[in-house]
């Protein structure tokens, strides 16, 4: 078991942290001590981590922490297949519905850069006219489906899209079978119903927009301006990067081999790939990190720009009665908001992640700057608590009640030299 990444960075973090003048591309450069509780709160986190990934039999996991706009710990667990080689921090996992949160990044570029408003039709994007069967004078917009209140509907075919089958989009939306596809008796709008299907449709859009496919777009203009090796299709992942194959735990029953997806797409198809954003991103712990903390830092990691920050903002903003959404959507675009203090005490933004038997969180605090990853391939994954799982929801308390609550210390990114 890998217990420690980055802690030779932490010392220096910490320095920074305290003179509030370093840049955080320099925190590695210092050799002065930690202040002395830092490592005792480092040491009673790493205490906690092993006992609740032990007791909720985690195969194999990697938990990563972000500060001020840097990766300043990792914590690995466990086995990357069932009795191989140990997890590392660059092992890359595959997040399930953390990949809606990450392709909107790329969608929300591309509305930016078409000045495309959040309450298009969809019609006008997929170039078909795209109405609920019951409800044929409503638009069905970019903005409810990004907040699940489109009323779209995770029918068996879209069932059967995913066992690599996909009938052509249009006939999901329009043909005889539509009617299957959307809630009944929804009218788009008015209810949030969580939609896999609508988190889909996100690959759709990309590849329609950008005419190149969703991983060659997201690479391009998301993943290589933050150094990130990812993908939505396991088989493109480089041989030098390990993967996470998939467990049903506490069974130790494998359930995912990700080298073995038969998933090999060259070419943009934008009527055939809704099946892809839902959830088959596969990504380390500290490259998710970099997406969350563009999103926290209103578009911007490192000295890349993203988004523009008030594009960043409206996918953090509360979509409650805003625009085509009539409703409490209790979301952002995309993203999930825990309220109500339910973690430290924190409002936390973010999105979970539940398949084939692994667990996944990733959840940041815009108001200090600081998020938490934790990523699993394969957990006791039932129990939930305020929609995240109760790993992933214990494993973000123990973070900031054990150490970032009690040393944190936050750098404005606009006074940092």
């Amino acid at each position: 078991m890998n217990k420690h990444w980055l802690m030779c960075r932490l010392a220096a973090a910490w320095l920074a942290f305290a003179m509030l003048l370093a840049p955080a591309s320099a925190l590695c450069e210092s050799s002065e001590e930690p202040a002395p509780s830092t490592p005792e709160m480092v040491a009673s986190l790493e205490d906690e981590l092993p006992r609740l990934f032990d007791f909720y039999d985690v195969m194999g996991g990697c938990v990563a922490v972000f500060q001020n706009g840097e990766v300043t710990y990792v914590y690995t667990w466990g086995e990357r297949q069932r009795g191989g080689d140990p997890v590392t921090p660059e092992c890359a996992f595959q997040v399930g519905s953390i990949s809606k949160m990450v392709a909107n990044i790329g969608l929300m570029q591309l509305l930016e850069t078409q000045n495309i408003p959040l309450d298009t039709d969809i019609s006008q994007i997929l170039g078909y006219t795209v109405r609920h069967p019951e409800y044929p004078d409503e638009p069905i917009t970019l903005r409810q489906v990004m907040t699940h209140t489109a009323a779209l509907a995770d029918s068996s075919y879209y069932d059967v899209a995913l066992s690599g089958k996909p009938r052509p989009l249009q006939a999901m939306l329009t043909g005889p079978i539509a009617e299957a596809n959307f809630l009944k008796g929804q009218k788009p709008g008015q209810k949030s119903v969580y939609s896999n299907f609508g988190g889909g449709l996100i690959a759709c859009f990309i590849e329609k927009l950008s005419g190149q496919t969703l991983d060659d777009y997201m690479t391009e203009h998301v993943f290589a301006p933050l150094g990130i090796t990812a993908s939505y299709q396991p088989a493109r992942m480089p041989e030098s990067i390990p993967l996470c194959d998939m467990y049903q735990m506490p069974a130790r029953r494998l359930t995912k081999a990700l080298r073995e997806d038969p998933t090999h797409i060259t070419e943009p198809d934008p009527e055939h790939h809704y099946f892809l954003t839902a959830g088959k991103l596969v990504i380390s712990a500290p490259d998710l990190c970099k997406l969350l903390i563009a999103l926290c830092d209103g578009g911007v990691y490192g000295d890349v720009r993203l988004l523009k920050e008030s594009t960043a903002r409206e996918i953090l903003t509360l979509q409650n009665d805003l625009g085509s959404v009539f409703c409490d959507s209790g979301r952002g675009l995309f993203l999930n908001i825990i309220e109500d203090n339910q973690v430290a005490g924190r409002t936390m933004y973010g999105h979970g992640g539940k398949a084939n038997g692994m667990l996944c969180a990733a959840y940041f605090d815009p108001t200090d700057r600081t998020g938490v990853v934790m990523l699993t391939n394969g957990c006791r994954n039932e129990p939930v608590r305020y929609g995240v799982g109760m790993l992933g929801y214990r494993t973000l308390t123990a973070v900031y009640e054990l150490w970032l609550d009690q040393e944190h210390q936050e750098i404005d990114a606009f006074t940092v030299q």
